[in-house]
């Protein structure tokens, strides 16, 4: 009876942390990450005739969210939409969310490779990134993507990444890059898993 009772008890628990896994990851898909977007355009104190970037721009949340605060502005995004890194993660898909958003006039996506942008030196006066870096396979491909939002960001350049690892490693390479980095938004529990965002200016 004893062993019965003691393995009905951690299937119990297990059964538990998995729902409340579940919720977790329910609140943060309907929820969540609609919060912590309106809290990173908040941050970033857009004036709305920007030219605005998001890096790996998935189904187009964020691209959107900073589109939508655009008056004569325009928000580009770029993402090669590898399915693995997101389901339902595609061209069109961002172009829906646009058209539910009424966004469709202010965006431009492109099927470009973060490593390597087909933007002009000092392109950017607004560059967003949400949990797309981290999918690059070693810091070398990381620093590299880096790189290249240094090269397109312009002179006082507002910058916010979101993401779920490597945040010390962006500090460093942006530092060296003429970043000033402003705040780190550590443990952001909205979002499944927890993220930090990093904020920076462009000096």
């Amino acid at each position: 009876m004893s062993s019965r009772f003691y393995y009905a008890s951690w299937m119990i628990n297990l059964g538990i942390v998995f729902l409340l896994i579940g919720l977790y990851m329910t609140y943060s898909s309907k929820v969540g990450k609609y919060k912590m977007r309106s809290e990173i355009i908040q941050r970033l104190s857009i004036k709305g005739n920007e030219m605005a970037l998001d890096v790996g721009c998935g189904r187009g949340l964020l691209l959107n969210g900073v589109a939508a605060e655009f008056n004569t502005g325009k928000a580009y995004g770029i993402d090669i939409w590898n399915a693995n890194d997101q389901s339902g993660n595609n061209y069109n898909a961002v172009m829906r969310n646009a058209k539910i958003e009424g966004t469709e006039s202010k965006i431009k996506v492109i099927n470009s490779d973060m490593r390597e942008m087909p933007f002009q030196d000092g392109y950017f006066d607004i560059i967003v990134s949400s949990l797309a870096i981290h999918n690059l396979k070693n810091n070398e491909e990381r620093k590299k993507a880096l790189l290249e939002i240094a090269r397109v960001a312009k002179k006082d350049c507002k910058l916010a990444i979101l993401d779920i690892a490597h945040m010390e490693y962006y500090v460093n390479i942006l530092s060296n890059q003429g970043f000033d980095i402003e705040h780190i938004d550590k443990h952001q529990f909205q979002i499944f898993p927890p993220v930090k965002v990093l904020y920076a200016i462009k000096k």
